[in-house]
């Protein structure tokens, strides 16, 4: 089963573009498999600690509103 993959395109500045090739040619992959793996892993962190801040924040204001 194979995931459906949304397209998205970005433009870098060059020091960034040149550090993702750097990685690809290092792990011998495609640039953009590699841009996507990076991407995939920043966002996925970012967005669980966003939701983690949100549910303590959630927590706190519910057990402070019965006082």
């Amino acid at each position: 089963m194979s995931l459906e993959l949304k397209p998205v395109q970005v433009r870098l500045p060059e020091e960034a573009y040149h550090m993702l090739d750097l990685i690809a040619t290092a792990q011998d992959k495609d640039l953009g498999e590699v841009a996507r793996e990076l991407l995939y892993e920043v966002l996925m962190g970012k967005g669980h600690a966003i939701k983690v801040a949100a549910e303590r924040l959630s927590r706190a204001v519910t057990k402070g509103s019965g006082r």
